[in-house]
């Protein structure tokens, strides 16, 4: 339990300080002062500054993946499932403090995790969204990888670059497209 206490209060500390100073100028030192223990100790829990910013964000993945699996599950419909759970992901890129702050100020410092080193990330959402999608009667096993793969990486797009439309709309038509596919096809 103090293993997982204190790797999350390395995780708050390291959020604080990319909020307070932006992705470039924070470092394991500042991590590790705001945390009130030893840049060593830091560096037990993150091998690199770079495992830490990418866990920092796999953290906040998994905050949004906890919103979008109450949301599919709360659904009758896939269809409405899914709109649901996208607005919340056009919702919480929009207002989530730290995206919100990185993407106006230190930009260039946060798209490569959102892109070239985007990979965990990716990875973790495409395997949670394949297995909510998978406990969902009537969906199709058929482009049920294609259309989650496409899911994440159409957020993940989203969150970068937000659409001029409103995220209610956006999410409605993004769900009409990808229901069809996942849908299983009924016996005649």
């Amino acid at each position: 339990m103090a293993e997982r206490d204190t790797a999350d209060r390395i995780l708050d500390a390291a959020f604080q300080r990319v909020l307070a100073v932006g992705l470039s100028r924070t470092t394991v030192e500042d991590v590790a002062r705001t945390a009130g223990i030893t840049r060593q100790t830091v560096y037990r829990y993150f091998s690199s500054r770079d495992q830490l910013i990418t866990m920092l964000l796999v953290r906040e993945e998994e905050r949004l993946l906890d919103g979008v699996r109450s949301r599919i599950e709360s659904r009758r419909s896939l269809e409405d499932g899914l709109a649901d759970a996208l607005f919340y992901c056009l919702t919480f890129a929009r207002e989530h403090p730290l995206l919100d702050r990185l993407l106006a100020t230190d930009a260039e410092t946060l798209l490569p995790y959102l892109t070239i080193r985007a990979a965990p990330i990716v990875s973790r959402a495409r395997s949670s969204v394949i297995d909510l999608l998978k406990a969902r009667s009537g969906v199709s096993p058929d482009l049920l990888e294609a259309c989650a793969d496409a899911i994440v990486r159409i957020v993940l797009s989203y969150a970068v670059t937000p659409p001029e439309d409103p995220p209610e709309l956006v999410a409605r038509d993004l769900a009409r497209i990808l229901a069809g596919p996942l849908a299983a096809e009924e016996d005649p």
